[in-house]
Formats: structure tokens, C-alpha cells, sequence
């Protein structure tokens, strides 16, 4: 079995809110069969994908396998959108998820024909997320009732799909910004940040970071020499050897959030 886990877009899940959420997952072999063949690719989804693939990490070497997936707000806004929900809506809807740093965590070893996963304790004991400046937060134990709802829709629709692996991937809740108030992990703003998961046996770990802003949620850019367009966090364009203009944040729709006692209208 081959350590990288190929992308494989597996289905389209409905997570409530009425709304229906594309969602692409990395798949390891072995588990490619009880998944459901992919649709047609859809023009709409296009961006979707883009962002699941800057935003899944694939967990191989050292015999394991798994996926490490960090889901920004603007991934459930978008499925809303392109579910034919207004940006200033889906906005308000998924307005408490930006309270957190969210990620998908499944990482197992590799056995005789099977997988044996990693528990949820065991991930959440050896996970921390790492900010720019090097704090590191573990997963947190008390969440809002809103991100209580997500997680306890998404869990068994992962497992009906996807098996083993939907049981055992684990959704981790971090905190969204720093001591100071800067988000730690903000897709359309110059930055980075990491996921260290250790091996439960102290034999070693994974790391995985995200260098910012995502090229799937910034305006498009281009070599001022060549014109060649580039990832929106390169900072030198590796043709030419030049510094790149910096990066102009992505438009987001502001909306007022009126408390639920205004009785204005």
C-alpha cells in the first residue's frame, strides 16, 4: 500500500440547515471500495474543490494513513451559495462557526488488510494547533451550542458514507483567535499555521501546516515579469526570481448581525 492517500471526491452530504454541502475526502486505498462512485464534476463545485484541496492534509509514512482536514468558514458558505443561498445569508447562518478554528482528524496504523484508528481521546490528548507567532491551543472541550449542532450532524453522515473511517475521523474545535485578537487561521490574509498530531506510542508525530492566504479564496495573481500566475502565498515567483505585489484581501460581504431582542422593524 502506497504512504500518500489519493484525493478522491466521494459525495454530496447534507449536514441540515437545509442547506447541501459538497464535500471531497482523501481516501486511503483500502477503503476506496466501500465508498460510493463520485458524480459527474459539476462547473459549480469548482471552487469548492479548490478549496478542499488546499485545505486536506494526507497523514502517510511510518506505516499510517489518514486525512487532517481544516474546514475555514468560507468552505460551509460557499456550499450554501452555490446551494442557492444569498452570501449575506449564508454568512449570517455560519456567523458562530468563526468562533473556531475547525478540523477533521482521522489518523490510523496501517495493518494486515485493515486500519486500526487512532480514539477520539488519544487524538484529542496528543493534537495542538501551533499560531504564527508558536502558541500552541488544544482541541477545545467546551463549544457552542451552534457547533454542537454541526458536529452531531456531520458525524453520522461520515459514517454512513465513508464507513471505518467517517467512524473514527474526529471533529476538533480550536479557538479562532489569538490572545491578542487575530485570527489564527484567516484564509484570506497574509500568515500560517500548523496541526501537530504525536503518535499515541511517543514514537513520533505528523505536522501539518497551512501557509495563508488560500489561493482558492484570494483575487488572482500574476508575475509582474512573465505574467505567469502564482499560488496567492508565494512571496517570489520561481521563474523569475522577483518579489510578487503583496496580496489584496478577497471582498467579503459585510453583515450586521441585529441581537434578537431589536424591534426596530
Amino acid at each position: 500500500m502506497p504512504e500518500g492517500i489519493p484525493f478522491v471526491n466521494t459525495s454530496s452530504i447534507k449536514l441540515g440547515f437545509s442547506v447541501l454541502f459538497a464535500v471531497a475526502f482523501i481516501l486511503p486505498p483500502v477503503l476506496s471500495s466501500q465508498v460510493p462512485s463520485p458524480a459527474a464534476a459539476d462547473s459549480n463545485s469548482t471552487k469548492l474543490d479548490d478549496i478542499t484541496k488546499e485545505t486536506q492534509k494526507s497523514v502517510g509514512g511510518s506505516g499510517a494513513t489518514g486525512l487532517i482536514w481544516w474546514i475555514p468558514t468560507e468552505f460551509w458558505e460557499e456550499s450554501a451559495i452555490q446551494e442557492g443561498t444569498t452570501p449575506e445569508k449564508a454568512r449570517q447562518t455560519f456567523a458562530p462557526m468563526r468562533e473556531y478554528t475547525t478540523v477533521l482528524i482521522a489518523v490510523g496504523k496501517i495493518g494486515i488488510g485493515n486500519i486500526n484508528w487512532y480514539s477520539e481521546s488519544e487524538l484529542r490528548s496528543n493534537t495542538t494547533l501551533r499560531d504564527v507567532e508558536g502558541t500552541t491551543y488544544k482541541p477545545l472541550t467546551e463549544i457552542s451550542a451552534d457547533a454542537r449542532g454541526i458536529a452531531s450532524v456531520v458525524k453520522p453522515v461520515l459514517t454512513n458514507i465513508l464507513g471505518p473511517m467517517g467512524q473514527n475521523l474526529q471533529i476538533m474545535f480550536f479557538p479562532a483567535k489569538t490572545a491578542k485578537g487575530a485570527f489564527i487561521a484567516d484564509p484570506v490574509r497574509e500568515g500560517s499555521f500548523s496541526l501537530t498530531v504525536a503518535e499515541p506510542s511517543g514514537q513520533g508525530q505528523f505536522v501539518f501546516e497551512w501557509l495563508l492566504p488560500l489561493t482558492s479564496l484570494s483575487p488572482p495573481k500574476f508575475c509582474p515579469i512573465g505574467k505567469e500566475r502564482v499560488e496567492a502565498n508565494w512571496k517570489y515567483c520561481p521563474w523569475h526570481g522577483v518579489k510578487l505585489p503583496g496580496n489584496i484581501p478577497a471582498a467579503i460581504p459585510l453583515v450586521e448581525l441585529k441581537p434578537k431582542n431589536d424591534k426596530s422593524q
